[in-house]
Protein backbone atom coordinates (compact mmCIF):
# COMPACT_ATOMS: atom_id res chain seq x y z
CA UNK A 1 0.00 0.00 0.00
CA UNK A 2 1.04 3.59 -0.65
CA UNK A 3 0.33 6.76 1.31
CA UNK A 4 -0.33 9.36 -1.39
CA UNK A 5 -1.30 12.45 0.64
CA UNK A 6 -1.42 13.42 4.29
CA UNK A 7 -3.43 16.27 5.82
CA UNK A 8 -2.62 17.58 9.29
CA UNK A 9 -4.70 20.10 11.25
CA UNK A 10 -3.62 21.14 14.75
CA UNK A 11 -1.65 17.93 15.25
CA UNK A 12 1.35 18.35 17.59
CA UNK A 13 3.24 21.38 16.22
CA UNK A 14 1.50 21.34 12.81
CA UNK A 15 -1.13 24.04 12.40
CA UNK A 16 -2.28 23.11 8.91
CA UNK A 17 -0.24 21.11 6.39
CA UNK A 18 -0.98 18.97 3.36
CA UNK A 19 1.81 17.02 1.70
CA UNK A 20 2.08 14.69 -1.29
CA UNK A 21 4.50 11.76 -0.98
CA UNK A 22 6.47 9.64 -3.39
CA UNK A 23 5.54 5.98 -3.72
CA UNK A 24 9.02 4.77 -2.70
CA UNK A 25 11.50 6.63 -0.47
CA UNK A 26 10.60 9.86 1.34
CA UNK A 27 13.27 11.53 3.47
CA UNK A 28 12.31 14.01 6.19
CA UNK A 29 15.17 16.31 7.16
CA UNK A 30 15.60 19.14 9.65
CA UNK A 31 16.96 20.01 13.06
CA UNK A 32 15.70 18.27 16.19
CA UNK A 33 12.29 19.22 17.63
CA UNK A 34 10.95 20.60 14.34
CA UNK A 35 8.30 17.96 13.67
CA UNK A 36 9.95 15.07 11.80
CA UNK A 37 8.93 12.41 14.30
CA UNK A 38 5.54 14.10 14.71
CA UNK A 39 4.86 13.44 11.03
CA UNK A 40 5.90 9.79 11.39
CA UNK A 41 3.64 9.57 14.44
CA UNK A 42 0.69 10.96 12.47
CA UNK A 43 1.08 8.30 9.77
CA UNK A 44 1.24 5.56 12.42
CA UNK A 45 -1.89 6.96 14.08
CA UNK A 46 -3.91 6.06 10.98
CA UNK A 47 -3.22 2.34 11.43
CA UNK A 48 -4.30 1.78 15.03
CA UNK A 49 -5.84 5.06 16.19
CA UNK A 50 -3.15 5.53 18.82
CA UNK A 51 0.33 7.01 19.07
CA UNK A 52 3.44 4.84 19.28
CA UNK A 53 5.06 7.54 21.47
CA UNK A 54 2.55 8.43 24.19
CA UNK A 55 -0.61 7.24 25.88
CA UNK A 56 -1.63 10.84 26.70
CA UNK A 57 -3.64 11.70 23.62
CA UNK A 58 -4.10 15.30 24.76
CA UNK A 59 -0.43 15.76 23.79
CA UNK A 60 -1.35 15.13 20.15
CA UNK A 61 -3.56 18.22 19.97
CA UNK A 62 -1.70 21.46 19.23
CA UNK A 63 -1.56 23.80 22.21
CA UNK A 64 -4.58 26.10 22.22
CA UNK A 65 -6.59 24.02 19.72
CA UNK A 66 -9.77 22.09 20.47
CA UNK A 67 -9.24 19.24 18.02
CA UNK A 68 -6.49 17.55 16.04
CA UNK A 69 -7.18 16.01 12.64
CA UNK A 70 -5.06 13.57 10.63
CA UNK A 71 -6.24 12.32 7.24
CA UNK A 72 -4.45 9.99 4.87
CA UNK A 73 -5.30 9.02 1.31
CA UNK A 74 -3.89 5.61 0.37
CA UNK A 75 -3.65 3.38 -2.65
CA UNK A 76 -4.11 -0.28 -1.76
CA UNK A 77 -3.46 -3.16 -4.10
CA UNK A 78 -7.04 -3.18 -5.40
CA UNK A 79 -8.64 0.15 -4.44
CA UNK A 80 -8.17 3.64 -2.97
CA UNK A 81 -8.61 4.00 0.78
CA UNK A 82 -8.98 7.00 3.11
CA UNK A 83 -8.63 7.09 6.88
CA UNK A 84 -9.15 10.09 9.15
CA UNK A 85 -8.66 10.36 12.91
CA UNK A 86 -9.96 13.28 14.95
CA UNK A 87 -8.90 13.80 18.56
CA UNK A 88 -10.44 16.31 20.96
CA UNK A 89 -8.76 17.97 23.94
CA UNK A 90 -9.96 19.20 27.33
CA UNK A 91 -13.73 19.19 27.70
CA UNK A 92 -14.08 18.15 24.07
CA UNK A 93 -11.86 15.10 24.53
CA UNK A 94 -13.21 12.39 22.24
CA UNK A 95 -12.25 10.32 19.23
CA UNK A 96 -13.81 10.12 15.82
CA UNK A 97 -12.71 7.77 13.05
CA UNK A 98 -13.74 8.23 9.42
CA UNK A 99 -12.93 5.32 7.11
CA UNK A 100 -13.78 5.74 3.43
CA UNK A 101 -16.26 8.46 4.36
CA UNK A 102 -18.06 6.50 7.10
CA UNK A 103 -17.91 7.93 10.62
CA UNK A 104 -17.51 5.73 13.69
CA UNK A 105 -16.42 6.11 17.27
CA UNK A 106 -14.87 2.65 17.57
CA UNK A 107 -11.19 1.99 16.89
CA UNK A 108 -11.99 -1.47 15.53
CA UNK A 109 -13.26 0.24 12.36
CA UNK A 110 -9.65 1.20 11.54
CA UNK A 111 -8.15 -2.24 11.93
CA UNK A 112 -7.12 -3.95 8.73
CA UNK A 113 -7.31 -0.71 6.75
CA UNK A 114 -3.77 0.66 7.03
CA UNK A 115 -0.54 -1.22 7.75
CA UNK A 116 2.47 0.63 9.15
CA UNK A 117 5.68 -0.51 10.83
CA UNK A 118 7.74 1.89 12.93
CA UNK A 119 11.51 1.43 13.23
CA UNK A 120 13.02 3.57 16.00
CA UNK A 121 15.89 3.54 18.52
CA UNK A 122 13.24 2.71 21.13
CA UNK A 123 12.94 -0.74 19.52
CA UNK A 124 15.93 -1.78 21.63
CA UNK A 125 13.54 -1.78 24.59
CA UNK A 126 11.68 -4.69 23.00
CA UNK A 127 14.85 -6.75 23.27
CA UNK A 128 16.31 -5.57 26.57
CA UNK A 129 13.38 -3.88 28.31
CA UNK A 130 10.72 -5.17 30.68
CA UNK A 131 8.01 -7.75 29.87
CA UNK A 132 5.33 -5.05 29.61
CA UNK A 133 7.21 -3.48 26.69
CA UNK A 134 7.33 -6.81 24.87
CA UNK A 135 3.64 -7.47 25.58
CA UNK A 136 2.72 -4.07 24.11
CA UNK A 137 4.75 -4.89 20.99
CA UNK A 138 3.14 -8.33 20.74
CA UNK A 139 -0.40 -7.06 21.19
CA UNK A 140 0.03 -4.12 18.82
CA UNK A 141 1.29 -6.31 16.00
CA UNK A 142 -1.33 -8.99 16.52
CA UNK A 143 -4.10 -6.36 16.57
CA UNK A 144 -2.73 -4.80 13.38
CA UNK A 145 -2.50 -8.13 11.58
CA UNK A 146 -5.49 -9.95 13.05
CA UNK A 147 -8.31 -7.55 13.97
CA UNK A 148 -10.28 -10.36 15.69
CA UNK A 149 -7.46 -10.57 18.24
CA UNK A 150 -8.42 -7.06 19.37
CA UNK A 151 -11.82 -8.36 20.50
CA UNK A 152 -10.32 -11.43 22.20
CA UNK A 153 -7.82 -9.32 24.13
CA UNK A 154 -10.49 -6.75 25.00
CA UNK A 155 -12.74 -9.50 26.38
CA UNK A 156 -9.90 -10.92 28.48
CA UNK A 157 -9.10 -7.49 29.92
CA UNK A 158 -12.75 -6.77 30.73
CA UNK A 159 -13.10 -10.04 32.68
CA UNK A 160 -9.75 -9.44 34.39
CA UNK A 161 -10.88 -5.97 35.53
CA UNK A 162 -14.14 -7.39 36.88
CA UNK A 163 -12.30 -10.15 38.80
CA UNK A 164 -9.82 -7.65 40.23
CA UNK A 165 -12.64 -5.32 41.27
CA UNK A 166 -14.21 -8.21 43.18
CA UNK A 167 -10.87 -8.99 44.85
CA UNK A 168 -10.43 -5.35 45.84
CA UNK A 169 -13.86 -5.18 47.48
CA UNK A 170 -13.98 -4.61 51.19
CA UNK A 171 -15.66 -7.91 52.03
CA UNK A 172 -14.47 -11.47 51.51
CA UNK A 173 -15.16 -12.15 47.80
CA UNK A 174 -17.84 -14.67 46.96
CA UNK A 175 -16.40 -18.06 46.03
CA UNK A 176 -19.33 -18.72 43.71
CA UNK A 177 -18.75 -15.42 41.88
CA UNK A 178 -15.01 -16.10 41.66
CA UNK A 179 -15.80 -19.51 40.17
CA UNK A 180 -17.82 -17.78 37.45
CA UNK A 181 -15.09 -15.24 36.74
CA UNK A 182 -12.44 -17.97 36.70
CA UNK A 183 -14.34 -19.92 34.08
CA UNK A 184 -14.80 -16.84 31.91
CA UNK A 185 -11.18 -15.75 32.39
CA UNK A 186 -9.87 -19.22 31.51
CA UNK A 187 -11.83 -19.28 28.25
CA UNK A 188 -10.60 -15.80 27.29
CA UNK A 189 -7.02 -16.66 28.29
CA UNK A 190 -7.01 -19.73 26.03
CA UNK A 191 -8.10 -17.60 23.06
CA UNK A 192 -5.38 -14.99 23.69
CA UNK A 193 -2.58 -17.48 24.35
CA UNK A 194 -3.29 -19.58 21.26
CA UNK A 195 -3.10 -16.48 19.06
CA UNK A 196 0.16 -15.41 20.71
CA UNK A 197 1.69 -18.87 20.37
CA UNK A 198 0.97 -19.12 16.65
CA UNK A 199 2.05 -15.56 15.88
CA UNK A 200 5.32 -15.72 17.83
CA UNK A 201 6.22 -18.98 16.07
CA UNK A 202 5.69 -17.32 12.69
CA UNK A 203 7.56 -14.20 13.85
CA UNK A 204 10.50 -16.33 14.98
CA UNK A 205 10.81 -17.98 11.57
CA UNK A 206 10.65 -14.66 9.75
CA UNK A 207 13.07 -12.97 12.18
CA UNK A 208 15.58 -15.78 11.72
CA UNK A 209 15.62 -15.18 7.97
CA UNK A 210 15.79 -11.40 8.38
CA UNK A 211 18.67 -11.61 10.87
CA UNK A 212 20.67 -13.75 8.47
CA UNK A 213 20.19 -11.16 5.71
CA UNK A 214 21.27 -8.23 7.88
CA UNK A 215 24.36 -9.99 9.27
CA UNK A 216 25.21 -11.95 6.12
CA UNK A 217 24.49 -15.20 7.91
CA UNK A 218 26.52 -14.61 11.08
CA UNK A 219 23.56 -14.40 13.50
CA UNK A 220 20.41 -16.51 13.78
CA UNK A 221 17.52 -14.94 15.72
CA UNK A 222 15.02 -17.09 17.61
CA UNK A 223 11.97 -16.07 19.63
CA UNK A 224 10.59 -18.17 22.50
CA UNK A 225 7.18 -17.59 24.05
CA UNK A 226 7.20 -17.53 27.86
CA UNK A 227 3.57 -17.68 28.95
CA UNK A 228 2.99 -16.84 32.58
CA UNK A 229 0.73 -19.89 32.74
CA UNK A 230 3.67 -22.08 31.79
CA UNK A 231 2.35 -24.98 33.87
CA UNK A 232 -0.22 -25.80 31.19
CA UNK A 233 2.38 -26.61 28.52
CA UNK A 234 1.92 -25.93 24.83
CA UNK A 235 -1.73 -26.94 24.62
CA UNK A 236 -3.88 -24.64 26.71
CA UNK A 237 -7.15 -25.93 28.13
CA UNK A 238 -9.77 -24.03 30.10
CA UNK A 239 -9.87 -26.78 32.74
CA UNK A 240 -6.14 -26.51 33.45
CA UNK A 241 -6.23 -22.72 33.66
CA UNK A 242 -9.24 -22.79 35.98
CA UNK A 243 -7.24 -25.16 38.18
CA UNK A 244 -4.28 -22.80 38.30
CA UNK A 245 -6.54 -19.84 39.15
CA UNK A 246 -8.20 -21.85 41.91
CA UNK A 247 -4.83 -22.94 43.27
CA UNK A 248 -3.68 -19.31 43.50
CA UNK A 249 -6.98 -17.90 44.75
CA UNK A 250 -5.81 -17.47 48.35
CA UNK A 251 -2.81 -15.46 47.20
CA UNK A 252 -5.00 -13.36 44.87
CA UNK A 253 -7.41 -12.58 47.73
CA UNK A 254 -4.52 -11.59 49.96
CA UNK A 255 -2.94 -9.34 47.31
CA UNK A 256 -6.32 -8.17 45.96
CA UNK A 257 -5.32 -8.75 42.34
CA UNK A 258 -5.04 -11.55 39.80
CA UNK A 259 -1.41 -12.61 39.89
CA UNK A 260 -1.44 -15.19 37.08
CA UNK A 261 -2.45 -15.03 33.44
CA UNK A 262 -1.64 -13.74 29.94
CA UNK A 263 -1.43 -10.18 31.32
CA UNK A 264 1.95 -11.31 32.72
CA UNK A 265 3.21 -13.09 29.58
CA UNK A 266 6.65 -12.51 28.10
CA UNK A 267 8.86 -13.72 25.27
CA UNK A 268 12.64 -14.02 24.93
CA UNK A 269 14.86 -13.25 21.95
CA UNK A 270 17.94 -15.37 21.31
CA UNK A 271 20.90 -15.29 18.95
CA UNK A 272 21.77 -18.96 18.82
CA UNK A 273 21.73 -20.04 22.48
CA UNK A 274 22.40 -16.50 23.76
CA UNK A 275 19.56 -14.70 25.55
CA UNK A 276 20.01 -11.22 24.10
CA UNK A 277 18.23 -9.41 26.92
CA UNK A 278 20.80 -10.66 29.42
CA UNK A 279 23.95 -11.35 27.43
CA UNK A 280 23.60 -9.60 24.07
CA UNK A 281 25.86 -6.76 22.99
CA UNK A 282 24.35 -3.44 21.90
CA UNK A 283 25.03 -4.38 18.29
CA UNK A 284 23.37 -7.78 18.64
CA UNK A 285 20.36 -6.24 20.36
CA UNK A 286 20.00 -3.64 17.61
CA UNK A 287 20.22 -6.34 14.92
CA UNK A 288 17.55 -8.36 16.73
CA UNK A 289 15.26 -5.32 16.95
CA UNK A 290 15.63 -4.67 13.23
CA UNK A 291 15.03 -8.35 12.52
CA UNK A 292 11.73 -8.20 14.45
CA UNK A 293 10.54 -5.25 12.39
CA UNK A 294 11.57 -6.88 9.12
CA UNK A 295 9.79 -10.04 10.25
CA UNK A 296 6.62 -7.98 10.77
CA UNK A 297 6.96 -6.75 7.21
CA UNK A 298 7.11 -10.31 5.91
CA UNK A 299 4.12 -11.47 7.95
CA UNK A 300 1.94 -8.53 6.92
CA UNK A 301 2.72 -9.19 3.27
CA UNK A 302 2.05 -12.91 3.68
CA UNK A 303 -1.24 -12.49 5.59
CA UNK A 304 -2.74 -9.52 3.72
CA UNK A 305 -0.99 -9.26 0.37
CA UNK A 306 -0.22 -5.61 1.18
CA UNK A 307 3.20 -3.99 1.52
CA UNK A 308 3.24 -2.17 4.85
CA UNK A 309 4.38 1.46 5.00
CA UNK A 310 7.75 1.59 6.77
CA UNK A 311 8.48 4.49 9.14
CA UNK A 312 12.19 4.76 10.03
CA UNK A 313 12.67 7.29 12.81
CA UNK A 314 16.37 8.11 13.34
CA UNK A 315 17.45 4.54 12.61
CA UNK A 316 19.85 4.78 9.69
CA UNK A 317 22.43 6.87 11.56
CA UNK A 318 22.97 3.98 13.99
CA UNK A 319 23.99 1.54 11.24
CA UNK A 320 27.21 1.29 9.31
CA UNK A 321 27.00 1.81 5.55
CA UNK A 322 26.98 -1.92 4.80
CA UNK A 323 24.02 -2.62 7.08
CA UNK A 324 22.23 0.47 5.76
CA UNK A 325 22.48 -0.90 2.23
CA UNK A 326 21.37 -4.41 3.23
CA UNK A 327 18.47 -2.97 5.22
CA UNK A 328 17.27 -0.86 2.30
CA UNK A 329 17.66 -3.78 -0.09
CA UNK A 330 15.45 -5.89 2.16
CA UNK A 331 12.53 -3.44 1.93
CA UNK A 332 11.56 -4.49 -1.58
CA UNK A 333 8.43 -2.69 -2.78
CA UNK A 334 7.53 -1.01 0.51
CA UNK A 335 7.01 2.74 0.72
CA UNK A 336 9.55 4.17 3.18
CA UNK A 337 9.70 7.31 5.32
CA UNK A 338 13.10 8.12 6.83
CA UNK A 339 13.87 10.92 9.31
CA UNK A 340 17.35 12.44 9.22
CA UNK A 341 18.57 15.22 11.52
CA UNK A 342 20.28 18.22 9.94
CA UNK A 343 21.21 18.63 6.26
CA UNK A 344 20.91 15.42 4.27
CA UNK A 345 24.39 14.28 3.26
CA UNK A 346 24.17 10.53 2.78
CA UNK A 347 24.82 10.43 -0.96
CA UNK A 348 24.36 6.65 -1.24
CA UNK A 349 20.88 6.91 0.25
CA UNK A 350 20.10 10.15 -1.56
CA UNK A 351 20.62 8.46 -4.91
CA UNK A 352 17.78 6.11 -4.00
CA UNK A 353 15.52 8.85 -2.71
CA UNK A 354 12.69 10.17 -4.83
CA UNK A 355 11.66 12.97 -2.49
CA UNK A 356 13.49 14.90 0.22
CA UNK A 357 11.42 17.22 2.44
CA UNK A 358 12.68 19.74 4.96
CA UNK A 359 10.66 20.28 8.12
CA UNK A 360 11.05 23.43 10.19
CA UNK A 361 8.74 24.51 13.02
CA UNK A 362 5.91 22.36 11.73
CA UNK A 363 6.17 23.49 8.12
CA UNK A 364 7.09 21.13 5.28
CA UNK A 365 8.98 22.24 2.16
Amino acid sequence: MILKTLELKDFRNYEAEEVVFHEKINILTGRNAQGKTNLIEAIGLLALGKSFRTRREQELVRFGADEARVKGSFEKKDRPHTTEVRLGSGQAEKKLYIVNGLETGTVSSLLGGVYTIVFSPEDLRIVKGDPETRRRFLDRELILLKPLYYHKLKQYRQILRARNALLKGGDEPSSDLLDIYDGQLAAAAVAVMRERTAWLAALSDAARAAGKRITEGTEEIQIKYRPHLSQVGDEYSEREIRGILLQGRGRDILKKTTETGPHRDDFAIFAGDLDLRVYGSQGQQRTAALSLRLAERELIKKETGEDAILLLDDVMSELDSGRQERLLDSFGENQIFITAAGPFRDEALKLRAAKVMRIEAGRIT
